[in-house]
């Protein structure tokens, strides 16, 4: 979030509710509706919200912990519905029909099943909202489905990039949409990848060589079942593998950190929310099929009707809880496990890209040539990191923030940060997210520091008469007032009354005075306390008609002066360090 603007009732004219696109508007309404089954059949709110988001991808009711737990163990895609729901449901029909007789000729039962496959799976791509992620699942499988249906063999590789050109073609703004930017580089990854680390092991075999003739029937099946867990546990760990490849340069310029339990989190949790998409999608054809019954049947049958529904999602509700203690358990288990604070620029981003297709390269083909690219885009991305490091090491900068109510400073130097609270109040994740990680993210910061108050600041302050002051004499009352002195810096904290003196020479002359909590004084006390040439601030905690009567007299004395409730954020920079 780079830029925020914020409008007030009265400031903007509503011309019309018209939505931009009719089939998403009448698809999203559908979505609602199924959104009520689950709202109804599963009560817990965390497992309704994470089952609406599985099934139907409505994530707006899953509560900032559970989203933070999911980020952390790198499963946030099973929130998501994309192509893992869309193969799910074409897997299930394909086995159905391979069980049902159809009759008739083999291109009949080839286009039966095509017209089947591609009602079911666009048809849930309508129920879902028509998202890019749904979408490039649903497109893909259109083209897999005709060409199985006209008996063409087909290209991984060209049915994605001809379901790219078409998805773009449709919203061309789909290409900066992150979704379809991972869905697709994951899907890619995984064709590439997937088959040659499966062939890196011979799982099956592995487990089987240990099998005996002279084990018992019994045994040869447990062995043959052992190899069938293992080489599915596998299969995997490798598509897990070859997905990370190639999405996680963008969860590092997007989201900033890389979790290293995804292997363990994804081992359970896919397996999970496979089958509790099933059971979710079936809750909705129970239902609807009940409802349908209800219409023709007495009024008496409605209890008889909806107990399979209530089954189905009590199940539906247990499948969900055990899938986010699983998750939870593995932030538990594992805390330290996600590396955070990473921050790549676009070029570092599209270097890690080069270097990756650069080391594929290699490992098929074998040529040192490549290895000499590999190890060139490595050095060119570690020379960049330098370089950023030494243009941003002599920036020094304060900064007053704009944080409704708040009193919140920060001092900078370079990718180093101090943020201290003058309020003396903790900061919540809201304000932390919202207002201060943009700048953290821009300059590249790993580790900030928080300071609630000037507790445990590494800025040097002094407190003259604080309210539980003994001290007999008083130069100033009993309100607060904080000096600090920082790489030359001098910057006076004011929050309350300030008195006039007689004597000529300011007792601390400052560059910056930020005035908290409207305190009360007069420019020429001011002028007298701290010198003429100070820059005057009012922070957050200073009520408007405050600003508006001290403004323009702190102005008429010759101060600068600056309001970052209406201007934004103050930053007085500092000359670069030497």
């Amino acid at each position: 979030m780079y830029h925020s603007q914020y409008v007030h009732q009265g400031q903007y004219q509503v011309l019309g509710h018209a939505p931009l696109s009719w089939p998403v508007a009448i698809s999203q309404r559908a979505a609602a509706v199924l959104d009520g089954v689950f709202r109804r059949y599963v009560p817990s709110l965390r497992e309704y919200a994470l089952g609406t988001a599985l099934v139907l991808g409505f994530k707006d009711d899953i509560d900032q912990e559970t989203r933070q737990a999911y980020a952390n163990t790198g499963t946030t895609h099973i929130m998501a519905v994309s192509g893992l729901q869309v193969g799910l449901l074409f897997a299930a029909l394909q086995w159905l029909l391979a069980r049902v007789p159809l009759g008739g000729s083999a291109a009949r039962r080839r286009l039966l099943t095509a017209g089947l496959g591609l009602g079911l799976i666009w048809s849930y791509a309508f129920l879902t909202g028509l998202s890019a992620s749904v979408l490039r699942a649903t497109v893909m499988f259109t083209l897999v489905i005709i060409g199985q249906a006209w008996e063409r063999q087909s290209s991984l590789f060209n049915t994605l990039s001809a379901a790219a050109f078409g998805l773009l073609l449709w919203n061309p703004y789909l290409l900066c949409d992150v979704g379809f930017q991972l869905s697709f580089l994951a899907v890619l990854s995984i064709v590439y990848l997937q088959p040659r680390i499966v062939r890196w092991v011979d799982v099956r075999n592995r487990v089987l060589d240990q099998r005996r003739s002279w084990h018992a029937p019994a045994a040869q099946k447990a062995w043959r079942a052992a190899a069938w867990l293992a080489d599915a546990s596998w299969q995997l760990t490798a598509l897990s593998l070859a997905a990370q490849v190639a999405t996680f340069p963008l969860g590092l310029y997007y989201f900033h950190q890389f979790p290293f339990n995804f292997l363990l989190s994804n081992l359970i949790a896919v397996p999970i929310s496979s089958l509790a998409v099933y059971v979710g999608v079936g809750l909705l054809l129970v239902k609807g099929l009940a409802t349908g019954l209800g219409l023709v049947l007495p009024a008496g049958a409605g209890p008889w009707l909806d107990w399979l529904p209530q089954a189905m999602g009590w199940v539906f509700e247990k499948l969900i809880w055990l899938f986010n203690e699983y998750i939870f358990l593995v932030g538990r288990l594992l805390p330290g496990a996600v590396v955070g604070g990473i921050h790549l620029s676009q070029g570092q981003t599209l270097l890690i890209f080069l270097l990756i297709g650069a080391f594929c390269v290699f490992l098929a083909s074998r040529r040192l040539a490549w290895a000499g690219w590999v190890v060139a885009l490595l050095a060119l991305y570690g020379g960049s990191r330098v370089a950023e490091a030494y243009a941003g090491a002599p920036v020094r900068e304060f900064v007053v923030y704009s944080i409704p109510r708040r009193s919140v400073v920060g001092f900078w130097q370079g990718a180093a940060v101090e943020f201290a609270t003058a309020d003396s109040l903790p900061l919540s994740e809201t304000e932390r997210t919202y207002r201060l990680r943009p700048s953290l993210i821009l300059r590249r910061v790993a580790q900030p520091r928080y300071c609630v108050g000037w507790r445990g600041a590494t800025v040097p302050v002094r407190q003259v008469a604080p309210p539980d002051s003994a001290e007999a004499t008083r130069r100033y009352p009993p309100a607060p007032l904080v000096l600090a002195q920082w790489r030359g810096l001098r910057v006076a904290f004011v929050s309350g009354t300030l008195r006039r003196l007689a004597s000529p020479t300011p007792p601390f002359v400052a560059d910056v005075v930020v005035l908290r909590r409207n305190p009360y004084l007069y420019p020429d006390a001011l002028a007298a306390h701290f010198g003429p040439r100070a820059r005057v601030v009012f922070d957050s905690s200073c009520k408007r008609w405050y600003i508006a009567r001290q403004d323009s007299a702190l102005r008429a004395a010759g101060f600068q002066t600056w309001d970052v409730n209406e201007r934004g954020a103050f930053t007085y920079q500092l000359a670069p360090a030497k």
